[in-house]
């Protein structure tokens, strides 16, 4: 189970994801059936999530993906959610 808690403060991400971040994020979705690993809703609109994030060097390999619904990845780049990612 992850830990998730509500921040508050601003993160912006806008980098476009090379090839071979979008097919992991791809697989890890597919892998974990397109559930949300935070509140656990399944979509098939799920998004992939980077652990680490792409925007300070976060790979593309499946260790550094999770999947997140559309709302908990929006509150997580909002910095209302935080995923301590030491927990996996």
């Amino acid at each position: 189970m992850i830990k998730a808690v509500y921040l508050g403060s601003n993160i912006f991400m806008g980098q476009k994801r090379p090839y071979e971040h979008r097919k992991a994020q791809k697989e890890v979705k597919e892998l974990e059936s397109y559930q949300c690993m935070v509140c656990w809703e399944v979509n098939p609109k799920a998004n992939g999530h980077h652990l680490i994030p792409y925007s300070e060097g976060g790979s593309a390999a499946m260790q550094n993906m999770m999947t997140l619904c559309a709302s908990c990845h929006t509150k997580y780049h909002n910095g209302e959610l935080k995923i301590d990612i030491h927990r996996f």
